[in-house]
């Protein structure tokens, strides 16, 4: 317990200093504040995405040193709080010792009071409660003062063990997670960017599967929190006994580093931007990098069969497609894609490839991912176009997406099992988009567009406002005709067909339709109408 010399001695003048030049740092923050959001302001002729990109920065310094007024002003005012409570109990202390001792008392440094005279032990014992009790309250004064300042100050130790939330208050960075929920994509880039990087990275160690998954981080830092995320998921495989099983091993894979696209000899470590432990798997991965060069983006989103056990085999068609343009290439995945073509007995459609409910359940999120691609370019200061393209089952996702306002310059349905769940009017915030779609003729998926168009809206190869590319030949020269080239066109990075969505990812002009055969042929055995998709789904299954 604080002794009555040291109360006594406590050099509390000191206090309101440190009071008052807290609260002129506070002022001189919101000063600089006011003056960078001034500057900022000067040129209104200043426009495009370079100025968005400079304007999403400078906010974000403005929160950051009203951030640091605030906790200036909250330490000047916790101190200034602090000193009037331990001078109260300084002040009692003082008299209460003056008092005692001008009796004849004498004052222990612990507080104890005694006197020469017996007959006043009574009175000893009741000043030595009386004395006892302000040094107690002098102790409380004093350790609920530096707690408080050591919460305050902790604020900006540069340790990221306190990081604010959007509300202004701090807190750890496990506790934050709820809080940001809550914000909107545009809220959540505003909030992280106002962040130190310890800040940033405290959160991403306590909470990886939130910060890997929310709209409106950066990618990068996604990343970060996904890798994490991954192998937290891989340790519970090995912890419950699967080392060795596919899952653990699919994990593995998606923490390996992988060839760079446009040469081989040299590895990157996976940038996984989107990751769910959850159903079969649930991804969203970059191949190659975004930069001020790049001709465009992409985003390609799967099919029947998708889960992690197929993020391998999709990787490396993203990264075909992304040697061909010269621009990165998103594979979308982050849903449950249905895992089977059919059901044995031909009659249940839910959890099929004629299930529309999934196709349903990702297009909000589609939507959602494409407005937070289209924030991390202007924060980049990158203006390039960006293309969706839907892959068979996929192709159902983007158009149900389209008819809830997709933001793409371009789309393509590339083999795409139809235009949209409920054959709605798209709705695409950029009026100008083009539309294309590619279906070799012989692809199985041609039944699906005639047999289930109520369910996935029909062909796109028909549908006003699309163009049709050729599917031309593969790098062997054979044509891309058949079952197999519902996917095979995908897995060779030279044939025609691959080519030409490299060229609307890219710019470039891509060729159009050419007839060459008949679609589908009415005659033949209903077996080969899913032949296609089989042969697709077994290499989707196939590590």
């Amino acid at each position: 317990m604080t002794t009555v010399v040291e109360v006594l001695a406590w050099p509390l003048d000191r206090l309101l200093d440190a009071a008052t030049a807290y609260g002129r740092a506070g002022e001189r923050a919101a000063n600089a504040a006011d003056s960078l959001h001034r500057s900022f302001d000067i040129d209104p002729t200043w426009l495009g995405r370079t100025r968005l990109a400079a304007e999403s920065r400078v906010q974000a310094e403005v929160t950051r040193i009203r951030r640091l007024e605030r906790t200036f002003l909250d330490i000047a005012e916790t101190t200034r709080a602090g000193h009037a409570r331990m001078s109260t109990a300084r002040d009692r202390l003082r008299g209460q010792v003056e008092t005692a001792r001008g009796a004849g008392f004498n004052v222990g440094d612990d507080g104890a009071v005694a006197h020469p005279d017996p007959k006043r032990r009574a009175d000893a014992d009741y000043l030595t409660e009386r004395i006892t009790a302000i040094l107690h309250e002098a102790d409380a004064a004093d350790n609920a003062l530096a707690v408080k300042l050591k919460y305050l100050t902790r604020q900006f130790d540069g340790s990221g063990g306190l990081v604010p939330l959007p509300d202004g208050d701090y807190a750890p960075a496990s506790d934050a997670a709820a809080s940001l929920l809550l914000l909107s994509p545009e809220e959540i880039t505003r909030y992280w960017e106002s962040l130190t990087a310890a800040q940033r990275g405290s959160l991403i160690e306590a909470v990886p599967e939130y910060i890997g998954n929310l709209n409106g981080i950066d990618f990068t830092d996604r990343a970060r929190a996904n890798r994490i995320a991954i192998e937290e998921a891989l340790a519970r495989e090995v912890d419950a006994g699967r080392a060795h099983g596919e899952k653990a091993e699919n994990l593995r894979s998606l923490l390996s580093p992988m060839p760079v696209p446009d040469d081989p000899t040299r590895t990157v470590p996976r940038v996984v931007i989107g990751f769910r432990d959850v159903g079969n798997g649930q991804f969203i991965e970059m191949v190659g990098d975004l930069t001020a060069e790049t001709p465009g983006v992409a985003v390609l989103v799967p099919g029947t069969g998708t889960g992690l056990r197929s993020a391998d085999t999709y990787r490396r068609r993203a990264a075909n497609l992304a040697l061909a343009s010269g621009a990165p290439v998103i594979v979308f995945a982050d849903g449950d894609f249905p895992q089977q073509i059919i059901d044995t007995d031909l009659s249940p459609i839910e959890g099929t490839a004629f299930d529309p409910a999934p196709a349903r359940r990702m297009a909000p999120r589609l939507v959602d991912f494409a407005a937070a691609l289209d924030s991390q370019l202007a924060a980049s200061g990158i203006d390039t176009p960006t293309t969706v393209i839907g892959h068979s089952y996929g192709g159902s996702v983007v158009g149900t997406a389209e008819q809830l306002g997709l933001r793409a310059d371009r789309v393509v349905y590339a083999s795409s099992a139809g235009t949209g769940v409920g054959d709605g009017p798209w709705d695409n915030a950029e009026p100008q988009v083009k539309r294309y779609s590619m279906t070799p003729p012989g692809d199985p998926i041609h039944y699906s567009q005639l047999l289930g168009a109520t369910v996935h809206g029909g062909d796109p190869d028909t549908a006003p406002g699309v163009t049709r590319l050729d599917s031309g030949h593969y790098r062997d020269g054979s044509l891309v005709a058949g079952k197999d080239a519902h996917a095979g066109y995908l897995d060779d990075p030279e044939s025609d067909a691959l080519r030409n969505i490299a060229a609307v990812i890219s710019g470039g002009t891509p060729e159009t339709y050419v007839d060459r055969g008949p679609d589908i042929t009415a005659k033949k055995d209903a077996g080969d109408m899913v032949g296609g998709w089989l042969t697709e789904k077994l290499r989707l299954l196939t590590p």
